[in-house]
């Protein structure tokens, strides 16, 4: 156990060897081979069975194989009338854009009739909802990028096998990360293979992954209250477990996809990269949800900048971006302000701040400061609770009550949860963020430190104390 295995980098190489990057190969190459195909249905096969047994629905999984369905046939259509047209290269970026205004209509479509579920809300857990609605928003990104690809013919329109692979493939449908179509080559190479080197490596990212989600995520769900508007140090409280819980999470089942996808042989992205203990708030973002930024910074903001705008409004294009990014979360009014407050923040820093001295401590509080805030208005539908919630936070009346009375304020905080929770939380959260520190000061590959003896740690957690249900994903909530 304590041996550490091969640390990989948080960009993940697809499993590709060191001399075929993604993208390189030709899809059309090995999609007639008989033994791609007999492992590319095998891992078909697979991914099917894990999002029915997840789904507990066949209509569900036949749903989503439609749904992909009818996304390659508009693609085959594209293909097909730029054969036929006289002109192909002025009917393309008329398809480019039909193709992203086809998407963005959908996804809206969807928002507004309640099929896809938004990410505000509290009573909704896994269980709760369709399964589809958990996966939608990521593979609706899938589809969208590899349609746009293939109609700028940045590379050949893959078998329908590989496209359907791509897009269920079941380590990351339901979670993320949002794998970019060079992921398709990886797909296209895949083998089912024995390597019990890679087996320990993968299922110590899972056992990580389980800590994050199972341990922490779980306990630090109990200090949210939603409904709480009227008191300062509850309130507080519950940001910022809702803060540490979103993290927690979403990074917890970014490391079980990756661990499980490992166990194949294939490397997905690593979703994050410890984006507490980033410099300032623009590496925050590029440590925050990698793929998906990624995924935002090559069809939206890469888009924006060759349209050939001015300057001046290139130097809005993270407006965009952020506001793009609140639709994807939820079409709701606290999502437009998330985006607006974080577009305008990400600006302010970029553009006044970035190049100014500031103590440590007032940077450090300024940039935790803008996560909470942000965070607040991403947590809660209701806006006059929600502003009710900011003037009760910035009341300095109650704060000053909390400082002069900090036993009183003590013993409020220990009525909001037992006593064995507030341990096993601060014990947890601390285990975890001081790891996260050392890996990032010794410079070593992200998450890779908890590998040694920090996985007994972690193994006898999870035995101890990994019972007792399960406050479900964090994704689930309407």
């Amino acid at each position: 156990m304590s041996a550490a295995p091969r640390p990989t980098d948080f960009t993940g190489p697809y499993a590709l060897p060191v001399d075929v990057s993604p993208g390189s190969i030709e899809t059309s190459q090995v999609r007639d081979s008989g033994i791609a195909s007999f492992h590319r249905y095998g891992l078909l096969l697979l991914s099917v069975s894990a999002i029915s047994l997840l789904a507990g629905s066949p209509n569900i999984v036949a749903f989503i194989v439609l749904t992909v369905l009818g996304s390659y046939a508009s693609l085959s259509a594209g293909e097909r009338l730029l054969t036929m047209a006289e002109d192909p290269g002025s009917l393309r970026p008329w398809l480019l854009r039909a193709n992203w205004v086809c998407w963005a209509g959908l996804f809206v479509m969807l928002e507004l009739t309640g099929v896809v579920g938004t990410l505000t809300g509290n009573s909704a857990t896994l269980l709760d909802q369709w399964a589809v609605t958990l996966g939608l928003p990521f593979y609706v990104l899938s589809m969208a990028a590899a349609n746009s690809d293939v109609l700028s013919a940045k590379r050949a329109r893959p078998a329908f096998s590989l496209y359907l692979l791509y897009v269920i493939y079941f380590p990351k449908f339901m979670s993320g990360p949002i794998e970019r179509p060079p992921f398709i080559d990886a797909l296209a190479r895949f083998r089912f293979t024995i390597d019990w080197q890679r087996f320990d490596r993968a299922g110590r990212w899972i056992l990580v992954g389980m800590f994050y989600k199972f341990m922490i995520g779980r306990y630090l769900a109990r200090l949210y209250f939603p409904e709480v508007s009227d008191n300062t140090l509850t309130l507080a409280t519950g940001v910022v477990a809702f803060e540490l819980r979103v993290y927690f999470d979403l990074c917890g089942y970014s490391l079980m996809a990756y661990g499980t996808s490992l166990l194949l042989g294939i490397e997905l992205t690593l979703n994050f990269n410890h984006p507490f203990f980033a410099g300032n708030l623009r590496e925050f973002w590029r440590r925050w949800h990698i793929s998906l930024g990624r995924w935002f910074h090559g069809y939206v903001f890469e888009p924006f900048r060759r349209s050939g705008v001015s300057a001046g409004k290139l130097a809005l294009a993270p407006m965009l971006v952020f506001l793009v990014s609140a639709a994807w979360h939820g079409i709701t009014a606290n999502f437009f302000l998330w985006g607006l407050f974080h577009a305008s923040a990400f600006l302010v820093y970029t553009k006044l701040l970035r190049h100014r001295k500031w103590p440590r401590l007032v940077g450090s509080a300024a940039f935790f400061g803008v996560l909470l805030f942000g965070r607040l208005l991403f947590m809660d539908a209701d806006l006059p609770r929600l502003a009710t919630k900011f003037a009760t936070l910035l009341d300095p009346w109650q704060w000053s009550e909390v400082f002069l009375s900090p036993a009183q304020a003590l013993f409020e905080l220990s009525k909001l949860t037992s006593p064995t929770t507030w341990l096993i939380t601060l014990s947890c959260v601390s285990f975890a963020f001081i790891t996260e520190a050392q890996n990032v000061k010794r410079g070593l590959p992200a998450y890779s430190l908890f590998f040694g003896w920090r996985l007994a740690v972690i193994v006898m957690a999870l035995a101890l104390l990994g019972a007792g249900g399960v406050e479900g994903m964090i994704y689930a909530r309407q």
